[in-house]
């Protein structure tokens, strides 16, 4: 809480004679993609940002800084870090400590440079970035209606499944809420998954060499090409991360940055293979759904279950 403390008291109506030139603009030089300085405002806050990306598939940090406007000064409101994982990782939301500020020059709306002190709260290292902006977004009329989990997805789960029409539910799409209390924002999340009604009833993989193991096919494909995982399986479609304000424009639900998201947003219908024991011998199966966030939708279409035992199924 001490932290949460010194961020939001610092409030700046002086400027300082420190050394701030339009080239501060650029946080890291390159020819091509040079990472620089982003600022946008709205009638009551202006923010700051730059972007870093991070890994192979383009994942990337932006690095976030919110002013209250306070008469002509200006207060930090909060500074937070962004993950974004794209198709690859989950991401996520962490606040940062901003221990100084300094203001350099401040013509409102127009031009705002100064120096920045902050702690990157993963690798706890501290950061000093001079800063210029002369090119701002006029946010103030970007209005976001918030749309969470519970408004779409709450009343349709469970999906009871019940593969060879036996009278017996053999598997279940559901979802499973935790809260997660010890991350700065706080947030609560929510995933979809198959859960089998039965240790003889098993979800199958594609095979693979390597983690992380899906569990979603796509046609073409046969049961013959599968395995069933004990280490690395994904039973979890989709994972939600559901902040309070002021960070709800980063809820996944709204966002639509989702796990499977490249599998599941395009058009080929979706499946999950499955294998059940019937008096210890393996029958091969598929559950053709569907799950779009976009409009709401949550269904299983069709269960199948093989009526000869050991023979594996395909879809084209």
């Amino acid at each position: 809480m001490e932290d949460e403390e010194v961020v939001i008291e610092i409030i700046k109506c002086e400027k300082s004679d420190i050394s701030v030139t339009k080239e501060d603009n650029i946080i890291f030089n390159d020819p091509t993609d040079p990472v620089l300085w982003e600022g946008s405002f709205t009638n009551d806050q202006v923010k700051l940002s730059y972007t870093v990306v991070v890994g192979q598939y383009n994942e990337s940090e932006t690095y976030n800084f919110i002013f209250n406007k306070v008469n002509e000064c200006l207060k930090i409101d909060r500074a937070y870090k962004y993950y974004d994982g794209k198709f690859v990782d989950v991401s996520a939301v962490t606040e940062m400590q901003v221990s100084e500020f300094y203001i350099k020059d401040w013509e409102i709306n127009s031009l705002f440079s100064g120096l920045l002190v902050y702690v990157d709260p993963h690798d706890k290292n501290t950061y000093s970035r001079k800063f210029w902006i002369d090119n701002f977004k006029d946010t103030s009329n970007l209005v976001e209606i918030p749309k969470y989990f519970d408004d779409c997805f709450k009343d349709k789960f469970p999906i009871e499944i019940d593969v060879d029409k036996d009278g017996i539910i053999d598997f279940n799409l559901t979802y499973e809420e935790n809260n997660d209390i010890g991350n700065t924002p706080k947030f609560d999340s929510y995933t979809i998954q198959l859960i089998p009604a039965s240790n003889k009833n098993k979800i199958l993989s594609p095979k693979k060499n390597s983690s992380p193991y899906t569990i979603i096919f796509e046609p073409p494909f046969s049961s013959e090409n599968t395995r069933q995982y004990f280490g690395g399986v994904k039973n979890t479609l989709y994972i939600f991360y559901e902040f309070e304000s002021p960070y709800e424009n980063y809820n996944y639900f709204l966002s639509n940055n989702l796990t499977y998201k490249n599998i599941l947003q395009n058009d080929l219908p979706d499946y999950f293979v499955i294998s059940k024991d019937i008096g210890g011998i393996e029958y091969f199966g598929w559950i053709k759904f569907i799950l779009d966030t976009s409009t709401c939708e949550a269904e299983v279409l069709f269960a199948y279950l093989e009526t000869n035992p050991n023979i594996h199924v395909k879809v084209n």
